[in-house]
């Protein structure tokens, strides 16, 4: 398919700072692809192209299409890459400089969350307004914003003092035990390059040309990587729409994208508004809701679709009969099994229970995407802890996690004197647990379990050395802690224990797979690399979904990006969608954004309901219609109810049924 007049300037225009404001179904993944594709066919020499998104699915599949334009040796010097990926590989390179050892590990967020509950508790930081996971947000926030602990202090929060006392150990901490987190991978580029200008120097002579996917998702420290990276040339093309910005909540920056031409003066702005996957009637929707933005860069999305259906906005009596409502309607459309072609899409995740409930009992198979992710279950953690403490010896964190998985007698006592005793001598706890002056100090059977525990840990470390067969060491270790027959007395019933049994063995699984893909290259630090940079999105295991035999429940946040034929969104009712939060916030644009990112991911059909009353905890509440129905047009939409939408068989309907069945008989 050619590329349209608007896609074909922006492949065209390849030197300075150019903002593609690619609306939704824009084609914009392809218009990149294509103006990389020119880049090199303008002698732009691969090697010196840097293209960065947010996720490890989408750069996989960038490179792909990438591939398909270019030589294969071409494609391969193309770097594109996650923001977290590039910064952790600079990190690889050039952490020394900054102080920290070159074998540093990556804190998940589960890390992240036990160092803070420790670190207040060992500042005394209880009662009221402690709330360490709430603190850890705010510190992550502040990362993003490349604001120190200072700066945190003069924030309007309650205890902004303590925060700030907080942030100020967890980072000393982390640097401690040679530990970065996931903000850390970005602010410490940033900062090593302002600090070390050589170093930023060689950066921006080996990538000279730059791109970024999804630019309304990127916070400060993004916009200051790039802006570094990007230098005096500025040959940077950011991609992304302002009405899709819906991460806000999570640090995301809207000015980054609106106010580009100021961040890099003599920018060229390119407007994508042809859209390849919905309907007119849709587009014109989403179009006239978005409209009541103040805060955007105006834009236009038609098609060439044509205008399709009217839009249904459907009155329920209550959750359950709204949920009732979408299982009805699709058994009643569904065709040759194709219920992939389904979604529904909710404001909170707590919708999906009674949508679950219903869909079980009216027998309609269904995804639920994001939920009870196989790689933060226990078990798994577990076994990935003691991977940590192989490769990382000196990660505290990933040893408090297992050093008492199976119970080796462990308690409060034990955990005391261990860091009772290396506040003295600062050591590892790996470490100190093989000393014989600290092994005195605690019961007998605890030093004999803790000394075969140390024993099995070193093994393991030397049997990792050497790179491939990650599994069976992996396996071999667990083994050799006791960790697999230890489950049945850390879990009752049985039932349970065997189920997380069958859990770690599907992880040996995942580490199988590792090795058949690296062969005998496969290191632990590589498998655990990857493990730690999978999103949300990565980790998601949608097989039915991507094969179209269920239907898709998901929250609006996660749907980004996708499309369906046949979109239900549920739940539009003041209060849940706008969600009360942004009611009392003020925020009511962004969730505009997000209802526009719902509707918009339907390619045909969109349904949109409502409940006359929803059941919040124990009591049934009355519930008024969403705002956001009131500013579609009237004359795009049309308002029923379930028996007006899912109706009976028509009488040429039943009489053509019968008249088959008399053909059948002869």
């Amino acid at each position: 398919m050619a590329l349209n007049k608007q896609q074909q300037m922006a492949v065209d225009t390849l030197d300075g700072p150019v903002l593609l404001l690619a609306g939704a179904g824009s084609g914009k993944t392809r218009v990149i692809i294509h103006r990389i594709a020119n880049m090199i066919r303008h002698g732009i020499e691969p090697r010196h192209i840097l293209a960065v998104t947010f996720t490890n699915k989408a750069a996989k599949e960038m490179k792909e299409r990438v591939g398909e334009l270019l030589t294969s040796r071409q494609a391969e010097e193309v770097t594109v890459s996650t923001f977290h990926a590039f910064c952790l590989n600079v990190l690889k390179r050039y952490i020394h400089r900054l102080g920290y050892g070159k074998r540093f590990s990556i804190a998940t967020e589960g890390y992240q969350k036990g160092l803070i509950r420790e670190i207040a508790t060992e500042l005394k930081l209880t009662g009221e307004n402690c709330d360490p996971y709430l603190w850890l947000s705010r510190i992550s926030l502040a990362k993003a914003n490349l604001e120190g602990p200072d700066a945190m202090e003069g924030k309007d929060w309650p205890r902004a003092a303590d925060v700030a006392r907080v942030y100020r150990r967890y980072q000393v901490r982390l640097k401690q035990m040679d530990l970065v987190d996931f903000d850390d991978l970005l602010c410490l580029v940033v900062r090593l390059w302002e600090e070390c200008p050589d170093i930023l120097a060689s950066y921006q002579d080996t990538y000279r040309y730059l791109m970024v996917d999804e630019y309304q998702d990127t916070n400060y420290v993004q916009l200051r990587l790039m802006a570094l990276l990007a230098g005096k040339a500025a040959n940077i093309c950011v991609v992304g729409d302002d009405d899709q910005s819906i991460y806000g909540w999570r640090g995301a920056n809207l000015g980054n994208i609106l106010e580009f031409e100021r961040f890099f003066p003599g920018a060229k702005t390119i407007r994508l508004e042809q859209n390849y996957r919905s309907t007119n009637t849709i587009l014109k929707a989403a179009n006239a809701l978005i409209a009541k933005n103040e805060n955007r860069k105006s834009k236009t999305l038609w098609s060439e679709q044509g205008e399709g259906e009217k839009i249904y906005a459907v009155r329920c009596e209550d959750e359950r009969a709204e949920a009732m409502f979408a299982a009805d309607y699709m058994l009643d459309n569904v065709r040759d099994n194709k219920w992939g072609n389904f979604a529904v899409l909710f404001r909170a995740g707590h919708q999906s229970r009674i949508l679950e409930e219903v869909f079980r009992t009216r027998r309609v198979p269904y995804v639920l995407v994001g939920a009870n992710s196989f790689f933060q279950r226990k078990e798994v953690l577990d076994a990935v802890s003691f991977l940590r403490v192989v490769a990382n010896p000196r990660d505290d964190l990933a040893f408090k996690q297992i050093v008492n998985v199976p119970p080796r007698g462990v308690g409060d006592a034990s955990m005391d004197a261990m860091r009772g005793m290396q506040t003295l001598i600062h050591v590892p706890l790996m470490e100190l647990i093989a000393r014989t002056d600290f092994l005195e100090k605690i019961p007998s059977e605890t030093a004999a379990d803790l000394n075969v525990f140390h024993a099995q840990m070193k093994k393991a470390y030397d049997a990792f050395q050497t790179p491939g067969d990650l599994c069976d060491k992996t396996k071999a270790l667990l083994e050799g802690v006791g960790y697999l027959d230890g489950l049945v007395r850390m879990y009752k019933p049985r039932t349970d224990a065997m189920k997380r049994r069958d859990n770690v063995m599907e992880f040996l699984s995942t580490l199988a797979e590792f090795d058949e893909s690296h062969g005998r290259n496969a290191t632990l630090g590589d498998f655990l690399e990857q493990f730690d940079l999978q999103d949300a999105n990565d980790r998601r295991q949608d097989n039915k979904k991507e094969t179209g035999e269920a239907v898709t429940l998901m929250t609006v946040h996660a749907s980004k990006g996708l499309e369906f034929q046949t979109v239900f969104v549920v739940g539009l009712e003041q209060g849940l969608f706008p969600h009360q939060t942004a009611l009392d916030e003020g925020n009511l644009e962004e969730e505009r954004r997000l209802c526009y990112v719902a509707l918009t991911r339907a390619r045909e059909r969109l349904l949109l309901s409502y409940a006359e009353r929803r059941r919040v905890a124990a009591q049934v509440v009355a519930k008024r219609p969403s705002k956001f129905l009131d500013e579609i047009p009237e004359d795009l939409i049309e308002f029923t109810t379930p028996a007006k939408v899912i109706r009976p068989a028509s009488a040429e309907v039943v009489q053509d049924m019968f008249a088959k069945m008399r053909e059948m008989l002869g």
